[in-house]
């Protein structure tokens, strides 16, 4: 069944935006700082929508979180 709306779709600039938000939240997320990190880490799961939303490739369970 084709849809009679567009599809919106992200811009390359605004995928690799996307993809830079992604790189920094994993840094975040491994702070020593509790508080930091926490709030990396539930901002790294709506990142994670909006990637998959999208196709993109990404690692959400990765050896990077402690």
């Amino acid at each position: 069944m084709s849809s009679k709306y567009a599809r919106p779709e992200l811009s390359a600039e605004e995928q690799k935006a996307l993809e830079r938000i992604y790189q920094d939240l994993l840094l975040l997320a491994s702070s020593e700082v509790p508080s930091v990190s926490a709030a990396a880490r539930a901002a790294l799961a709506q990142v994670a929508t909006a990637l998959n939303g999208q196709g993109l490739k990404y690692e959400l369970y990765s050896t990077n979180w402690t």
